[in-house]
């Protein structure tokens, strides 16, 4: 199977100039997706690898450190790889733009965390840079193919936008309603166990192997693993758990968050700010009456509990070590503070006042 969809990648790498866009997240899927393009390429001839493969990670600042950690060691070594090996691949970390980060827009502009019904998250931190990025390759290019570690296995929302975007090639569709864009979904067919078992024992060309990637994915989901088959006998999959911002709200039960904690108490006090957040957003006394364009309804989250929650972070990063929130997001929160009332400078004096460090790095190992 696997030796047929090399040569399937191979194929569809070599019958056009567009060049690829690899949404990488680090997770299984993008991974293994990821690391069939690595070897499908890799066996065309230096002379052929004629286009360029850009593999894309949006780093929304919300990822949990040990994933952050894991996905930046990751990306250093497919740098250093493809430089070695001669590959066509050249990765990147795309960013969202100050205002749609996550502490900005709930701290500074009073945003509730996010529900299955405002979901204003995904769109403006994950999709939009990978958005913006896409259009410069096309003004570019004119056309681009965009690989994705998608599966139909993964839920029935993931089947439906598969199938609506197909086209009568297997694996080959249309991304999104871009016409410009070309969907390749390589391990659309692949199973949960098919991912691990082609990442386990298949080689990965820019590191000795995944095992890094298992063992989180086991710390994540408490140690407890589904099993895919090596030969006759059973291995750990570790197919359970998912990788998501630390702060989302939009799921019921952070079970990645659960099995973190168990290891570290750091992630537990993530995991309780993360809890509280999701408590707190169905609150009415905590959001104006009316929202900003003066309709009906709830609004922003007021000043004092756009405060509470700045404290809490601050006591949070304290009591941690671990840098949640940077000195530009806490002098943007304070400028959209003073549009909403606040004369004091409340939020950064509160950060002197905590010992923010206005010189703070991300995650840092």
């Amino acid at each position: 199977m696997i030796l047929r969809r090399i040569a399937l990648v191979r194929k569809v790498y070599l019958r056009d100039k567009k060049p690829w866009i690899v949404a990488f997240s680090g997770g299984k899927d993008s991974t293994a997706a990821l690391q069939l393009v690595w070897l499908a390429v890799s066996s065309v001839p230096e002379e052929k690898r004629h286009k360029p493969i850009y593999v894309a990670y949006v780093d929304t600042g919300m990822e949990y450190p040990a994933f952050a950690l894991q996905v930046e060691a990751v990306l250093q070594k497919i740098h250093t790889a493809a430089v070695q090996q001669k590959m066509p691949i050249l990765t990147l970390k795309l960013r969202p733009e100050l205002k749609y980060r996550f502490f900005v827009a709930v701290i500074g502009r009073g945003y509730a965390p996010p529900t299955h019904w405002f979901r204003w998250c995904t769109s403006k931190m994950r999709i939009h840079p990978m958005t913006k990025f896409l259009r410069s390759r096309i003004a570019e290019f004119g056309e681009v193919v965009m690989v994705l570690g998608l599966r139909r296995a993964e839920s029935q929302a993931r089947k439906e936008i598969l199938a609506k975007y197909s086209s009568p090639e297997k694996f080959v569709g249309q991304y999104s309603s871009c016409s410009s864009v070309v969907a390749f979904t390589p391990i659309e067919d692949f199973r949960t166990e098919d991912v691990w078992q082609f990442l386990m024992q298949s080689r990965c060309p820019w590191a000795d192997g995944n095992r890094n990637l298992a063992t989180l994915y086991s710390l994540a989901n408490a140690g407890e693993c589904p099993s895919y088959t090596v030969g006759e006998s059973m291995a750990p999959s570790c197919g359970g758990s998912r990788f998501g911002c630390w702060t989302c709200t939009v799921v019921r039960k952070d079970k990645a968050g659960m099995g973190l904690s168990q290891e570290n108490e750091a992630y537990e006090k993530l995991l309780e700010f993360r809890n509280w957040l999701a408590a707190i957003r169905y609150e009415k006394c905590r959001r104006w009456k009316t929202r900003r364009n003066g309709a009906p309804g709830p609004g922003p989250l007021r000043l004092s509990t756009r405060r509470e929650i700045l404290e809490r972070l601050l006591d949070l990063q304290n009591d941690t070590g671990l840098p949640l929130l940077q000195s530009e997001e806490l002098v943007e929160i304070q400028r959209l503070w003073t549009l909403d009332g606040d004369q004091h400078a409340s939020a950064i004096s509160m950060g002197f006042r905590k010992g923010f460090s206005f010189s703070s790095a991300r995650w840092t190992s």
